[in-house]
Parts: C-alpha cells; sequence; structure tokens
C-alpha cells in the first residue's frame, strides 16, 4: 500500500473536520443493508518459472542443456510465463454502519463509515491451448489451463461528505463523496494440466536439446512431464485506495428516524500480490531439488469497481 494514499486521506480528513466545524448534538448513526455489483475483472500477471526442460524434477540432465551460444540455457535471467484472465461481473451482500455528525448551521455532513462488501464471482476461465502467453508449454505440453475467482471481499473504512438538498416535505435528497481503502481478499485458483499421454507432449523431443522420440518411444522427459499439473488455491491480499460516489434520499419516519434509499459507486486501484505455487508440475514448487529457484507469481488485477443500491436507517441524536 502506497504510504502516500494514507497520508492523502488522513490530511483531507483533518482538513474537512477543521473547515466545517460540527454541530454540538448533532451526531447520528445510520446502517445499511443492500447488494453490490461487482465489475468484470482482468487478470494480468506473470511467474518465474524457467521451460519444463530446465526442471531437475523433469530433467535430471538439466546443466547439460546449451543455446546456440553454447551458453547453459536453464541459468539465464528466469522470464516465466504469462498469466491472464477475463471473469464476468457478478455480485454479492452489502452492509455498512456509519458514525456522523452535522456541520454547524450548513447542509452539509461528515461522517466515517465502514462497509462489507462481497462479489461471488464463482467462475472459472478457460485459456484456450495454444494461444497466449504461455504459447509454447501451452502447445507443446499443457491439456487444460485454468483459473479461477471464487470470491472477492472488502471490509472498506471511508470518509464522507454529504450535501442534503432542503425539501418542504419528509423526503430529503443527498449526494455525497468519500475517500478510504478497501483491505480486499481475493479466492485464487488456477490448474495447469499436462497432456497424459506422453507421446503427445512436444517437450522433450526436439533433438537438438534432447534425445528425440525413436519408434514412438517417449524420452524420460514426456514420460516425467505426462500427468503433471501446477495448481494453486490461496486467499490473496492487498489494502486499496478507493474513493465512491454516493446518492440517496431519506423519509423521515419521526423526528429522530429516518428510512432511505442510498446508492453508491466505488472505484478501487488494482490489487496487486504475489504467492508460491501450490505444487509444481506435480512436485515442490521449486526448480531444483536441493530446494532452491522457488518459483512463484504475481497477479494484477483490474478494473475493481463496484456499484451498491441499500436500505439506509438514519438514527439522529
Amino acid at each position: 500500500m502506497n504510504r502516500y494514499y494514507i497520508f492523502a486521506v488522513l490530511t483531507a480528513g483533518f482538513a474537512v473536520w477543521i473547515a466545517f466545524p460540527v454541530q454540538a448534538g448533532g451526531f447520528y448513526v445510520s446502517s445499511d443493508l443492500g447488494r453490490n455489483f461487482g465489475e468484470s475483472l482482468d487478470i494480468d500477471g506473470r511467474d518465474d518459472d524457467r521451460p519444463s526442460v530446465c526442471d531437475e524434477y523433469i530433467n535430471p540432465d538439466y546443466a547439460l542443456l546449451t543455446g546456440t551460444d553454447g551458453e547453459p540455457n536453464c541459468t539465464a535471467p528466469r522470464t516465466g510465463d504469462a498469466i491472464q484472465g477475463n471473469f464476468s461481473s457478478d455480485e454479492g451482500v452489502l452492509l455498512g454502519i456509519a458514525l456522523g455528525q452535522r456541520v454547524r448551521e450548513s447542509r452539509f455532513r461528515i461522517e466515517l463509515e465502514y462497509f462489507y462488501r462481497d462479489t461471488g464471482y464463482d467462475e472459472a476461465y478457460h485459456t484456450p491451448v495454444g494461444v497466449g502467453g504461455t504459447y509454447d508449454k501451452s502447445r507443446n505440453e499443457l491439456q487444460t489451463a485454468m483459473q479461477r475467482i471464487d470470491s472477492l471481499t472488502s471490509h472498506n473504512l471511508f470518509a464522507n461528505l454529504y450535501l442534503d438538498f432542503a425539501q418542504d416535505s419528509r423526503f430529503v435528497p443527498y449526494i455525497g463523496f468519500g475517500i478510504g481503502f478497501g483491505f480486499t481478499d481475493l479466492e485464487y485458483a488456477a490448474l495447469w494440466a499436462r497432456n497424459v499421454d506422453p507421446c503427445a507432449i512436444r517437450t522433450g523431443s526436439d533433438p537438438a536439446s534432447c534425445p528425440a522420440i525413436s519408434d514412438g518411444v517417449p524420452t524420460g522427459i514426456q514420460r516425467n512431464l505426462a500427468g503433471t499439473t501446477t495448481t494453486e488455491s490461496e486467499k490473496l491480499e492487498d489494502t486499496l485506495f478507493g474513493y465512491q460516489v454516493l446518492a440517496g434520499v431519506d423519509y423521515a419516519l419521526t423526528e429522530s428516524l429516518m428510512l432511505g434509499v442510498k446508492g453508491r459507486w466505488v472505484h478501487y486501484d488494482s490489487f496487486r500480490d504475489r504467492d508460491m505455487w501450490d505444487q509444481l508440475r506435480s512436485h515442490a514448487p521449486n526448480l531444483r531439488r536441493d530446494g532452491s529457484e522457488p518459483v512463484t507469481y504475481h497477479l494484477a488485477v483490474d478494473d475493481i469497481e463496484m456499484f451498491g443500491i441499500s436500505l439506509n436507517l438514519k438514527y439522529q441524536f
């Protein structure tokens, strides 16, 4: 989390507090219950894996592989494989509670709000085999390339400023703006599965680097790769700066109690996190048997926006 965002939010909140002296006794508490509608998500990431022939578990003779320049193929800087996915929009529960106060002799209100959103995407994205940033592995060995997002949840803390529009009735419409943070969890899973038929795998059959198939007999590399999987199932975490625009209308049930409808649009920074694979080609997520060269991935998830609609109950002291 960028510390400058935190500083900006604290500074803005302090400035609002100083600029708008509050009215004594003008406190209120409110609660929200409704639905959130999450935007579609785009995953863009990369791991730091090497070609499968550089995996000591798959190819014990990886150190003998050389490129056209005569240098070892498996010691160059790791470029890894691209990780991409697209997930449709979905919805879930929205809950909130807030403490606010009226600004003295004005139609402004300041408010500290907590709200929780749970967007249940529950969707798998299947990358077409033979295309994409992992083209060589996809074309030569993979049979399945799948990613999944189960849910995106966040605990949010926002400072809001509202403007109420006076009406000659019990109805009070308003607009608002807020800034804050979303402490966000993303339930992510992935599966990269190799063909179970060794003879259907091309990796390791190139005579320029490994013994070629002879009379349909697979090489050791192909046998070691067949049926292996790279998997992950993890709850990823990040703290996101966000801002929201709000609008709604309250209806005065009594002098102290108001019932209303509130709508909001919330925009967040990109979500970013990294982790190690649970397993890499059906073994520990390292390229070497001594545990060295662990393979990690990092993901960036864009378009984390949310629309929300909720019923709001407000009690004024």
